[in-house]
């Protein structure tokens, strides 16, 4: 027999889109930011960013769209349904706001000039993105609560 899930809960496709895109996205920010920050090669003219710090940026770039997408998918039914019946709201909200704050300082980061505004808008990027991480597992044990 076949257990019915609780309306709202994301089918088990689409729950595990979501923990493999932005388990994706903590993995490739957290590798590109640990290569940042501790990690430098010889170069010509002295030390320098290792090579895999730019496949890290362009990787995180890519799975940063498909996760989009995922996350676009998840409103006509999973935050309409959270929204409407108040389930897990505080946690929903946080999420979204997060998801947003990450999408604009992303584009941030490609578009601002100087170095100084740029490095505050990175450092915010990652703080988001870190908390963000907590915040869905938070979610996620709360929706399996209820």
């Amino acid at each position: 027999m076949k257990k019915v899930r609780r309306p709202g809960r994301l089918p088990r496709w689409q729950e595990w889109s979501v923990y493999v895109s932005f388990g994706l996205l903590i993995a490739t920010g957290i590798a590109w930011l640990l290569l940042d920050w501790f990690v430098r090669v010889p170069g010509d003219f002295g030390p320098e960013h290792h090579p895999a710090q730019q496949w890290m940026l362009i990787a995180h770039g890519v799975v940063a769209y498909a996760f989009l997408i995922v996350a676009g998918a998840m409103i006509p039914v999973h935050v309409t349904l959270g929204w409407n019946t108040h389930r897990s709201l505080k946690t929903g909200l946080t999420l979204a706001g997060a998801f947003l704050l990450l999408a604009l300082t992303a584009l941030g980061l490609y578009d601002l000039g100087g170095e100084i505004q740029r490095r505050w808008v990175s450092v915010i990027h990652w703080s988001v993105g870190l908390v963000a991480g907590a915040v869905l597992l938070l979610h996620a044990l709360i929706g399996r609560r209820g």
